[in-house]
């Protein structure tokens, strides 16, 4: 279900072209990811234990939670011995204030890495990082630093070195629902997960002996493109106090609404790992999205069963065990509702400008987010809109592979923008896009 990022050991053919590569929009709809890096020697603060499991008192809030500003700093703890992250640089795990969609005050955690080298006078800048898909629950939840998104070790922001030697400090949430037990992930909702990434990268800025500047610099894969699309849509006035330079979004996860067009036919049952906890977590989110507009009595009683029951690559292996078919979990009904359809378009990014300059990063041989499921994102939302977009079709990088492959472009993308330079635009060029051959 999930593909972590694995760095490159082969050259791979580049995927199918636009024309056959429509076929496969609705497989990288909601494609996800995790990344590389197993179980940290766990430190303790004077107040309280770091423990790397979810019924550890750090993932508990207060009860009743103290009413605090979004990004308030609940606590803290310094973590060692996490496998991935270099020598001498810094981990801690954070429990911060966020706010759910309907802007009730909830307690989210998260992670934030600092580089060993000093911080610059003015603040090491910030990369607000936003994963791949993980899972749906608590356990799931990066900041454990387990291998729960079915990867080999803890899911880190992938070349995570590359960007600490860049002086780069990373903040890192893992979305409300994942560390803290707050009900299901609202999976691939973009407000939810655009909220967590701007506060635990304000919850970064009040931690004791980490020096931050203003500068932010917003970067996701997958899911967490997703996340890092509609955390940019949403910085100028959900926090406007953060200095967002530009947003980074690699392989991201977008048309969810055409998803809703083949969800209940036999073209959507490939699809099914990504479509179900979709449609579950969104209606145990909306108030105003019945279960049964979007499930059969069958699959609601499989999601409500499955979506949180583990980590990693469990649902994929119980929907083949039991043998689901999409007419067997959809109704047809749900593919032309139109309470299900518009929440589907409230989900998918570009639908308002984007303020800040945007760089996207799609593998040619992805086949998980497919090249022209990103293509009609850029040419029909970014582009028409007046973003300011650089779209980069990366030659043989896969789902997996291209964070890796493109982290020295992103870097310097990156370090462009704190300079201050001009954002290039690929808007207009053949395609609206440039190819980059590592």
């Amino acid at each position: 279900m999930t593909h972590r990022p694995q760095r490159p050991t082969r050259t791979i053919k580049r995927a199918a072209s636009v024309a056959g590569g429509l076929l496969l929009v609705a497989a990288g709809l909601t494609a996800c990811s995790s990344s590389n890096d197993s179980a940290p020697t766990s430190t303790t603060s004077p107040s309280i234990s770091a423990s790397a499991t979810t019924g550890s008192a750090f993932y508990a809030p207060p009860k009743p939670l103290p009413a605090a500003a979004p990004g308030t700093l609940i606590r803290s703890v310094r973590v060692t011995g996490v496998p991935g992250v270099p020598a001498g640089a810094t981990v801690w795990r954070i429990l911060f204030h966020s706010t759910t969609i309907y802007g009730a005050d909830t307690a989210e955690s998260g992670y934030v890495i600092a580089p060993s080298a000093a911080a610059p006078a003015d603040g090491y800048p910030v990369i607000a990082w936003a994963h791949g898909t993980s899972g749906f629950s608590a356990p799931c939840a990066p900041s454990l630093f387990t291998n729960s998104g079915g990867g080999s070790g803890p899911y880190l922001l992938p070349s995570l070195d590359r960007y600490l030697q860049a002086g780069y400090v990373v903040a890192a949430a893992d979305y409300q629902g994942l560390g803290v037990a707050d009900g299901v992930h609202p999976y691939l909702l973009g407000s939810s997960e655009g909220r967590a990434v701007l506060d635990a990268t304000r919850a970064a800025g009040h931690l004791q002996g980490l020096h931050t500047a203003d500068s932010v610099i917003i970067y996701g894969h997958s899911q967490g493109g997703h996340a890092a699309l509609f955390a940019a849509e949403m910085a100028p006035t959900y926090a406007p106090d953060l200095h967002v330079l530009g947003v980074v979004a690699a392989a991201p996860a977008t048309g969810l609404s055409t998803l809703i067009a083949i969800i209940g036919t036999p073209a959507g049952s490939q699809f099914m790992p990504f479509s179900i906890p979709t449609a579950y977590s969104w209606t145990q989110t909306y108030t105003d999205l019945p279960t049964a507009e979007v499930f059969t009595p069958t699959g609601e009683q499989f999601a409500a069963a499955q979506v949180t029951n583990g980590c990693g690559d469990q649902l994929s292996r119980q929907i083949a065990e039991q043998h689901l078919t999409p007419a067997q979990t959809f109704p047809v009904s749900a593919e032309s509702d139109p309470n299900v359809l518009a929440h589907a378009r409230s989900n998918d990014p570009g639908s308002i400008l984007t303020s800040m300059p945007m760089l996207v990063v799609q593998g040619t041989a992805d086949g998980t987010v497919p090249p022209p499921l990103t293509d009609v994102y850029v040419t029909t939302k970014a582009c028409p809109i007046h973003d300011k977009i650089e779209y980069l079709h990366v030659t043989g990088a896969t789902h997996g592979s291209v964070v890796f492959v493109a982290a020295p472009a992103i870097i310097s993308w990156m370090n462009a923008r704190l300079a201050g330079k001009k954002a290039p635009t690929t808007c207009g060029q053949p395609g609206n896009v440039a190819t980059l051959t590592p």
